[in-house]
């Protein structure tokens, strides 16, 4: 590794398993002081231990709970340099059978928590800084089926493009958009019968599911000095799915 985060602080939300458990990772192997969070403290520990990184839970959906983790922030590194908002839920239901109680919690954990995360933590970071959200194909496209994640994605596509906007002069903020991503919560779908690999694997046209560590290599890129004039962009990780 190059040390490219050497000295840095990065708090990465959704940071035990999956996608968020690679950027803490890669980042920590590149030299960051890496905090990962996530609201599930027993496996949030039992990540940190692996990676040698400290850890705060966190519900990111709670204005209150964001707060906590700013004060201690504050209290423990002073400042921070890097946000990766990871955290994030799916449910799948089409327009007639989704539930208010559904819609409501992939909106607050998907885009209200990512808002906040922004929100709280933007002041307390350095000059030079990035942000980047992680959104989803979903975001860009639309799935029958899917109606509350589809919009809940594309709302942090374009909440993106609102904050870079608003941070020019100070932070970077950029989006990754991922395709199926072979995840802990993927695995799952598959196991309980919910969608075969074969359909996952082919709804990219490179014909198969990516990795978490090549997310994590573009999270490294967009988060690192060497995209420095990348701000407000979009980018799609998905074996050319979306240019399908």
């Amino acid at each position: 590794m190059t040390g490219l985060l050497k000295g840095k602080v990065a708090v990465i939300t959704g940071g035990s398993k999956g996608i968020g458990y690679s950027i803490a990772e890669r980042f920590t192997k590149e030299g960051a002081k890496v905090v990962i969070s996530s609201r599930n403290k027993e496996e949030l520990e039992v990540a940190a231990n692996e990676l040698g990184s400290d850890c705060f839970a966190v519900d990111v959906s709670d204005s209150k709970s964001v707060l906590s983790l700013k004060e201690w922030l504050v209290d423990t590194h002073g400042s921070l340099d890097i946000l990766v908002n990871c955290a994030g839920a799916v449910r799948y239901d089409g327009i007639m059978e989704v539930t208010e109680e559904d819609w409501d919690f992939l909106i607050s954990v998907n885009l209200t928590g990512t808002f906040l995360m922004c929100n709280k933590l933007a002041p307390i970071m350095n000059d030079g800084g990035a942000i980047l959200n992680i959104s989803s194909t979903l975001g860009l496209r639309a799935m029958e089926g899917a109606v509350a994640y589809c919009a809940a994605k594309g709302g942090v596509v374009n909440l993106t493009k609102a904050v870079a906007l608003d941070l020019v002069d100070k932070i970077r903020v950029n989006c990754l958009c991922p395709g199926v991503v072979e995840t802990p919560m993927v695995k799952n779908r598959i196991e309980t019968g919910q969608a075969t690999r074969e359909y996952l694997e082919n709804v990219q046209p490179m014909g198969r599911m990516g990795t978490p560590e090549e997310v994590a290599s573009m999270a490294l890129h967009l988060c690192g000095p060497e995209s420095g004039w990348t701000t407000g962009s979009i980018i799609s990780i998905d074996g050319g799915q979306t240019a399908a």
